[in-house]
């Protein structure tokens, strides 16, 4: 059997309530539940927070939450890894048993049910054993990169390397704040703070946005409003 789950805690701080903050008329985190239901991959879909209101706006859209996570685990210092674990144990009491499980982030609007199913068919090809992490990659070499020092000036990160050329630089990825697949058992093994060896699939830029600022779900809409308008 296979388990999506949809980390959607109440406290955020630097934008309030961000994961049912409205996004293009439709609360954020509906985005990724209907994403996940859309998919047909799931035997089960769990949105994985601390807020009884967040469950309402959930049912509200004809969805249900099994179970609310505990006070402990909604603190921004809860590790991803923590989380699941714990959500998987919930359901072994009640008798449910998942063989894999699909981490996928409230704050993901522009994924598509596609995008799963083709994360998914990476993680069989590799016969599920080594998990799947969703990536996107840098708009400029990271090695063109500058920092800010205390004086307010630029400095490069890499100045031995500000002469090269960008098409001398390997392409850089970053994780995409959107999904990954895994085995249960191998979730439930080793640290609970993070999880190497990923393979990536790979999103086109237009689909990513990490979502921690105002002028990220600004983006997110106009990403959103913008592939909506090509469709139409």
């Amino acid at each position: 059997m296979r388990l999506a789950i949809i980390p959607a805690r109440s406290g955020s701080t630097r934008i309030k309530n961000k994961n049912v903050k409205e996004l293009c008329g439709k609360p954020l985190l509906i985005y990724s539940l209907e994403t996940a239901h859309s998919s047909d991959l799931f035997d089960e879909v769990h949105v994985s927070t601390d807020s009884t209101e967040y469950v309402s706006i959930v049912e509200k859209y004809g969805y249900q939450v099994d179970f609310l996570r505990e006070s402990r685990l909604a603190g921004n210092r809860s590790s991803i890894v923590e989380i699941l674990r714990w959500v998987i144990k919930e359901y072994e009491k009640q008798g449910k048993y998942f063989d894999e499980v699909c981490m996928l982030m409230a704050t993901a609007p522009l994924i598509e049910s596609d995008d799963l199913k083709k994360g998914y068919e990476l993680f069989v090809k590799h016969k599920r054993l080594i998990p799947v992490l969703s990536v996107a990659s840098f708009a400029a070499p990271v090695e063109r990169g500058f920092k800010v020092r205390k004086d307010g000036i630029l400095e490069p990160m890499f100045e031995e390397k500000r002469e090269m050329h960008s098409q001398d630089f390997d392409t850089s990825y970053h994780d995409a704040g959107a999904f990954f697949f895994i085995k249960t058992e191998q979730l439930m093994k080793g640290s609970d703070k993070v999880i190497n060896n990923f393979l990536p699939y790979i999103l086109p830029r237009y689909k990513v946005v990490d979502i921690d600022e105002l002028e990220d779900f600004h983006t997110a809409e106009i990403l959103y409003l913008g592939r909506k308008a090509i469709r139409e």
